[in-house]
C-alpha cells in the first residue's frame, strides 16, 4: 500500500502550521493564510498522485476541511485567551481532526490507481534517485516535525496539566531545540542509525540536567516540579513524534 497520500496530508498540515509558527494568537487573516498554504500543498500533492478529477475534489474537500479544523482547534487550545472547558474541547477537536485526517489518508490510498511519478523536469535532480512515493512521504514527515510537532507537544502538555506557556520561561529554547532534535532523530532513524539517535536523546538529558536541578531547588515541592514534568512529558511526546516519522519513512 502506498503511503504517498499520507505524506501529502502531513506535508499540507506541516506547511499550514509553518505559516503560524511562533504565533500563539492566530488572527483571522493569518488563519486564512495558513489554510491557504495547506490547500496549495495538498492540491499539488493530489495532482502529483494523478487522481481522477472526482476523487481529487473529494480528497481535497475532506482533507482540507480536517486541516482547517486542526488549525483552528489547536489555535484555540494553545491560545492564552481560552480557559476552562473551552480549551479542553478545542484540544480534543484538534486531535480528532489530526487523527481523522491521518486515517482518511491511509484508507484513501485505495483510491490511487498507480504509484506517483515525479515531474519530468525533476528527472535530472537528486530526487530522481528515490521513488516518488518515498520523496512525498519524507517531505511530509520532515515538514510535520517542525511547527506541527511543536503544537502536538504543547497540546499533550496542556492535557496533563503542565502547560508550556508557564514553563518555557524556565526552560528556554524548546520551540527551537525540539524541531532540531526531531530532525536529527528522524534522519538517523531513517538510515538505521538508532544507536546514534539514542545518543542524541541521552545528550539532551545531560545538558538539561543542571537547569532541572536549579528549578527543583528554587521551588522545593513534595514531588517533581512542574518544570521536571514539562521536560519529561514534552521530551517523550517529541521523541514519539520523531520515531513515528522515522517509521513512516521506513514503511514507504
Amino acid at each position: 500500500m502506498s503511503l504517498a497520500l499520507l505524506g501529502t496530508w502531513l506535508a499540507a498540515v506541516g506547511a499550514g502550521d509553518l505559516v503560524r509558527a511562533s504565533y500563539d494568537v492566530v488572527s483571522p487573516r493569518r488563519a486564512a493564510a495558513c489554510v491557504g498554504a495547506a490547500l496549495v500543498v495538498l492540491l499539488c500533492g493530489l495532482v502529483l498522485l494523478d487522481l481522477e478529477a472526482a476523487r481529487l475534489v473529494l480528497l481535497l474537500l475532506l482533507l482540507g476541511s480536517l486541516q482547517a479544523v486542526w488549525l483552528l482547534g489547536s489555535a484555540l487550545a494553545v491560545g492564552p485567551d481560552r480557559t476552562g472547558p473551552w480549551r479542553g474541547r478545542a484540544r480534543s477537536l484538534a486531535l480528532l481532526a489530526l487523527g481523522g485526517g491521518t486515517v482518511a489518508a491511509v484508507l484513501g490510498a485505495a483510491l490511487l490507481s498507480a504509484e506517483p511519478v515525479l515531474p519530468a523536469r525533476l528527472g535530472d535532480t537528486v530526487l530522481a534517485r528515490w521513488p516518488a512515493s518515498d520523496v512525498v512521504v519524507a517531505t511530509g514527515v520532515v515538514l510535520a516535525q517542525l511547527a506541527s510537532a511543536n503544537v502536538v507537544v504543547r497540546l499533550v502538555l496542556d492535557a496533563v496539566g503542565v502547560p508550556a506557556t508557564s514553563n518555557e520561561k524556565q526552560l528556554k529554547g524548546g520551540r527551537v531545540l525540539g524541531p532540531m532534535e526531531r530532525l536529527f532523530i528522524v534522519g538517523l532513524g531513517a538510515v538505521g542509525e538508532l544507536t546514534a539517535a539514542a545518543l542524541v536523546i541521552a545528550a539532551k538529558g545531560l545538558l538539561r540536567f543542571p537547569e532541572l536541578q536549579r528549578a527543583q531547588q528554587q521551588l522545593p515541592p513534595d514531588g517533581p516540579s512542574d518544570v521536571t514534568e514539562y521536560f519529561l512529558v514534552g521530551s517523550f511526546a517529541s521523541w514519539l513524534v520523531a520515531l513515528g516519522g522515522a517509521a513512516l519513512i521506513h514503511l514507504a
